[in-house]
């Protein structure tokens, strides 16, 4: 029987937690009981390690029963990568638990076993492979003053366009106070001074007309039950000749929401007073909508 030797701070709830594949590059601390001991658990020869803390108190569907079993059963199994070393403190990767959880071991791993055990039963997701092709080809066309993500998540996305632009403000918008408040925490002990997040619905953003540079939604408004609105509320906020970048899953690319051609994501965009340019990759559309004066 594992004693408890420490425990987890991030801002994760079972609610943000049902989307574990997005969650899994999110950061969370690790505070042990006995804070000198850090160096005797995490040295610099191991690059990952096992933490056994408490399970998660949800049930992923039968699909997703490899996720049951390593988070959800008497005890919760993550394979960890340490990002921050400090004091006292260690911060890391890939913690699926909620903030409050209890560590019960930590074990030394090796990034060849990590990956073989990440491919074999960890989160994946066809939407992060998506964002990993799509993140090349967007990132060029996003620059200016102001930047705003609508329906950040977790903010990985949000947190490269802030790296990539450090001049830059960059803003994150998300309707889950857990989404956004881990995603700041991320942001923070990555030290991305230059990034925001901020809890809103796209529907009604909180920023002022005519304030924004460049707006993103990645995989987002498929989601909605009102696109059209939400485009007229980006609109809004977008200066005069401002841009929105937007990627959506083609028809029969994903299980969820409206299942459109690229024809017909353009429509929508038009429909709504923009200037609209495409394209398609892996399943996906790019959209490339300009403010009309």
């Amino acid at each position: 029987m594992f004693e408890e030797i420490g425990s987890i701070r991030n801002e994760a709830d079972e609610i943000s937690l049902q989307i574990l594949a997005l969650f899994r590059d999110s950061i969370s601390e690790i505070h042990l009981n006995e804070p000198e001991s850090v160096s005797e658990y995490f040295k610099p020869e191991y690059s990952h390690y096992v933490v056994v803390h408490t399970p998660l108190d949800i049930r992923f569907p039968e699909k997703r029963e490899e996720w049951n079993m390593r988070f959800c059963r008497g005890a919760g199994v993550s394979i960890v990568e340490p990002v921050v070393a400090e004091a006292g403190r260690i911060y890391v990767k890939g913690l699926m638990a909620v903030n409050g959880s209890k560590i019960y071991a930590i074990l030394p791993f090796t990034a060849i076993d990590a990956e073989k055990t990440n491919k074999s039963a960890y989160p994946e997701d066809r939407m992060a492979r998506v964002r990993e092709r799509m993140l090349p080809v967007m990132l060029p066309d996003i620059k200016g003053e102001i930047i705003l993500d609508i329906g950040s998540g977790f903010g990985n996305l949000t947190i490269e366009l802030a790296k990539n632009n450090p001049d830059s403000q960059v803003y994150g918008i998300d309707i889950h106070d857990s989404l956004t408040g881990q995603s700041q925490m991320n942001a923070d002990v990555l030290s991305v001074s230059n990034v925001e997040f901020r809890t809103g619905s796209a529907y009604a953003l909180p920023f002022e007309a005519g304030s924004v540079d460049v707006a993103t939604c990645f995989l987002m408004l498929h989601h909605l039950e009102d696109i059209k609105f939400a485009l007229f509320e980006i609109k809004r906020v977008l200066k005069n000749r401002g841009l929105l970048i937007a990627v959506e899953p083609l028809a029969h690319q994903h299980p969820h929401g409206p299942q459109l051609s690229e024809a017909e994501w353009k429509g929508i965009f038009e429909d709504v007073g923009f200037a609209v340019e495409t394209d398609s990759l892996g399943g996906a559309a790019i959209l490339k909508a300009l403010k009309r004066e």
